[in-house]
């Protein structure tokens, strides 16, 4: 957790776009490690220290968003907020053009086709693209590459999972067995928080 909290810090100063920001994160960062130490030696569990800790976030935010800003500093920082406001307008419409699209080919899978059995199975795929906007959309908020791909990755195992389980029950028949791939992707899961995790360190 308080590598967690050190990376929210981070994240504050960064997003908060100043000089000056920047430099109090290691000040900041020593700080806050101390009152994590302190709750957790009285007793506190790790999880409980870091919500007390980060309780007055919203402070911390308005503190570093008032120091002085130099006016590159600030013109990047409007840049910036352009450019990802920019990003999220496309995400987002690149979304809706998905889900509308998907409605479409499911109608035309399942008349001209005649194949309801497997016409739906088109939503799920779109999930799959619907997460991997997300993970756009994550790290383009937080710019934490590593926590997006981590959500993202896991979101399309699972997805994709649901959908090799019912491909293999509805065109090879084997509902006696598939479920078994369930478990591969618990495997899977942790085998990725582990490598990811450790990646965080």
């Amino acid at each position: 957790m308080k590598k967690e909290l050190n990376r929210k810090i981070e994240e504050l100063c960064e997003s908060a776009g100043t000089e000056a920001a920047r430099e109090m994160a290691g000040e900041l960062t020593a700080d806050l490690d101390k009152r994590f130490d302190d709750r957790v030696a009285a007793g506190m569990s790790e999880l409980d220290a870091y919500r007390d800790v980060l309780r007055n976030v919203d402070q911390i935010e308005q503190m570093l968003r008032s120091l002085p800003q130099d006016a590159d500093a600030e013109a990047a920082m409007k840049s910036r907020r352009a450019g990802e406001k920019r990003l999220k307008f496309y995400l987002d419409k690149t979304s809706e053009v998905m889900w509308v699209s998907s409605l479409i080919v499911f109608f035309l899978i399942g008349f001209i086709g005649h194949a309801w059995k497997y016409a739906w199975l088109i939503f799920l795929w779109s999930t799959i693209g619907q997460i991997i906007l997300e993970m756009t959309e994550n790290y383009n908020k937080k710019r934490n590459l590593n926590k997006a791909m981590r959500d993202g990755i896991s979101g399309i195992l699972w997805v994709g999972t649901v959908i090799v389980f019912f491909l293999t029950g509805f065109a090879m028949h084997l509902w006696k067995f598939n479920w078994l791939l369930f478990l591969v992707a618990v495997v899977i899961q942790i085998l990725l928080d582990a490598i990811l995790k450790e990646e965080d360190r």
